[in-house]
């Protein structure tokens, strides 16, 4: 999946828009004028890849939280990762921290069944 089919996958599929709004909120964007903006939420793309194909969806692991060690694995990604994409890593920390509660704390199959149908999308 490319930045532009994630964009195409927000605009159909709200519950996962509007977790990743909640999350961009968390760091508004530099720059970048409301953190609503798709822009915004695509810039989360390459975290949102990571963690849904890295560490994976909370609820389908027995302990349906994220660990301490998943939740390190993230930031140590943040800390290698973020500026290559562009990416303010405080900001992406603090989204990448709204995001996991988000997904800890989701619990409506419409929106699991999204977050799921994501996770299939990026293998491919």
């Amino acid at each position: 999946m490319q930045p532009q089919a994630f964009q195409e996958f927000l605009t159909d599929h709200d519950q996962v828009r509007d977790a990743l709004q909640r999350a961009s909120q968390a760091a508004p964007a530099k720059g970048l004028g409301v953190a609503t903006d798709m822009v915004a939420l695509v810039l989360l793309f390459p975290l949102v890849r990571f963690l849904l194909m890295e560490i994976g969806l909370p609820w389908l692991a027995t302990l349906k939280q994220y660990s301490e060690v998943e939740r390190r694995r993230v930031e140590d990604w943040i800390d290698r990762h973020a500026e290559s994409h562009g990416l303010d890593p405080d900001q992406v920390e603090a989204a990448s921290r709204q995001l996991m509660e988000e997904l800890e704390q989701t619990t409506g199959a419409g929106a699991r069944q999204q977050w799921e149908q994501l996770r299939e999308l990026l293998k491919e």
